[in-house]
C-alpha cells in the first residue's frame, strides 16, 4: 500500500510481508509444471501400494509382489525426480546467469 506521495506504508504490526517473501509460497511447487512428472510417479506409486495391499488381502501373492515392486520403483523415482529438480533450481539461482556465459576453449 502506498501513500499519496508514492512512499510505502510500513506494516503496523511488524508482521512479515508474505506477499514479497523470497521463499516458496504455498502451492508454488504444484504450479511449477517441471514437477508434474514426479507427482504422477508418486500417484502411480500410491495406486500400486493400494493394489498390492488389496492383492495381498485377496491372497494373490504374485500380483501383490509385482505391485509392491512397482510401488517402490515409482515412489523412489518420484522422490529422486523432485530432489533433482530442486537441486537444479537451487544451483541455477545460486550460480546466476553469469555462469551460463559461453567461454571458448583456449588453443
Amino acid at each position: 500500500m502506498t501513500m499519496n506521495g508514492g512512499q510505502e506504508i510500513p506494516p503496523l504490526d511488524d508482521a512479515p510481508d508474505i506477499a514479497r517473501s523470497a521463499g516458496a509460497q504455498p502451492g508454488e511447487v504444484l504450479a511449477d509444471t517441471r514437477n508434474w512428472p514426479a507427482f504422477v510417479l508418486l500417484l502411480f506409486g500410491a495406486l500400486a501400494v493400494i493394489v498390492a495391499v488389496a492383492a495381498a488381502v485377496a491372497g494373490a501373492s504374485g500380483v501383490a509382489a509385482v505391485s509392491a515392486i512397482l510401488a517402490i520403483a515409482a515412489v523412489a523415482g518420484g522422490v529422486v525426480t523432485i530432489v533433482a529438480a530442486n537441486r537444479r533450481r537451487r544451483a541455477s539461482t545460486v550460480a546466476g546467469p553469469a555462469s551460463r556465459v559461453f567461454t571458448p576453449p583456449e588453443g
